[in-house]
């Protein structure tokens, strides 16, 4: 099988294995610097160097992508394979808040509008974060749940193919300014809602997975929504409590397969994070949002296209 570098990274660069290393593992490891698409990878077991420069410094979001294709001794290439590159702390995408609000959004209320962005420290888990906050809501009866519900909406940097995030997780650190936490909006409610546009639905096109407050409440059975500032983690595996929205109001929601988690990150056209906890009115804040995976765990089931589209058969 031969290897081609399709893409080279925006950042850091890429290296053969030297002869000596690639033969006998003596040092030292890097060989000539590979500059130029379409480069074939000399490496034993198709391996190549990826150096960061000099001086570095891990940040958010992955440190790049490599493209490449793999061809049999007939010479057909495979589809453009890549390869994620991130920091030791498995950094993907993610949100600091550190200078703006980074496009954040607000969905929900009367207007959908800009998440608001305060440059304060609140505590380590709110520093520099976005805010927002109820301006619309609808209870039906007493004791009743919120059914206008507002999220945090995240920016197109979240979009497109995020499949190499599947066994890994999504974090945000949340706090609030104001609010009866004591009357939450009831457990079917989506803490956090991933979409895909173009994904085949149940009924329609589209396909939502919501993980509910009843979920995250029985993973943390000890939490204390309110108050001072935490850290929130949703694993992101079909079998973590992720839910799929049925398209139709007389089913309910059910797990998704494999396969369909798989398929919405691999697309991933939204990503909304609650700030509509309670049944009234509240002032939320939200910072350090994160998805990160430390070990690659996408299954060779769902690689029959570089975006599962189809022919995933997990």
């Amino acid at each position: 099988m031969v290897y081609s570098i399709n893409s080279l990274p925006n950042s850091g660069t890429l290296f053969q294995l030297s002869q000596v290393f690639s033969s006998y593992g003596y040092e030292p490891k890097t060989g000539s610097k590979i500059s130029q698409v379409s480069t074939i990878v000399t490496g034993s077991d198709n391996r190549f160097i990826y150096s960061r420069p000099s001086p570095d410094q891990a940040g958010i979001d992955k440190w790049d992508v490599v493209s490449f294709t793999v061809s049999g001794p007939d010479g057909v290439s495979s589809l453009p394979g890549s390869l994620t590159l991130v920091p030791p702390s498995g950094a993907i995408v993610g949100s600091s808040f550190f200078l703006s609000s980074e496009g954040w959004s607000i969905s929900g209320n009367k207007v959908a509008s800009p998440a608001s962005y305060e440059a304060f420290s609140r505590g380590a888990l709110l520093s520099r974060y976005i805010v927002g906050g109820d301006d619309l809501v609808d209870v039906p009866g007493a004791g009743g749940s919120d059914l206008s519900l507002w999220y945090f909406e995240a920016p197109p940097k979240y979009f497109g193919n995020f499949g190499i995030a599947y066994g890994g997780q999504l974090s945000f650190s949340m706090g609030a300014f104001s609010g009866d936490f004591k009357a939450l909006n009831a457990g079917s409610t989506n803490v956090v809602e991933l979409l895909c546009a173009s994904c085949t639905g149940p009924v329609t096109g589209g396909v939502r997975l919501g993980f509910p407050l009843a979920a995250l409440l029985q993973a943390s059975p000890g939490l204390l929504l309110g108050g001072s500032a935490q850290t929130l983690t949703l694993p992101l595996r079909e079998d973590a409590g992720w839910l799929k929205d049925p398209q139709n109001t007389l089913l309910p929601w059910s797990a998704p397969s494999q396969c369909e988690l798989i398929q919405v990150l691999s697309r991933l056209s939204g990503l909304r994070i609650l700030g509509d906890w309670t049944a009234w009115y509240e002032t939320v804040a939200l910072d350090n949002v994160q998805i990160s995976n430390l070990k690659a765990q996408l299954p060779l089931c769902s690689m029959t296209m570089p975006d599962a589209s189809n022919g995933c058969s997990c």
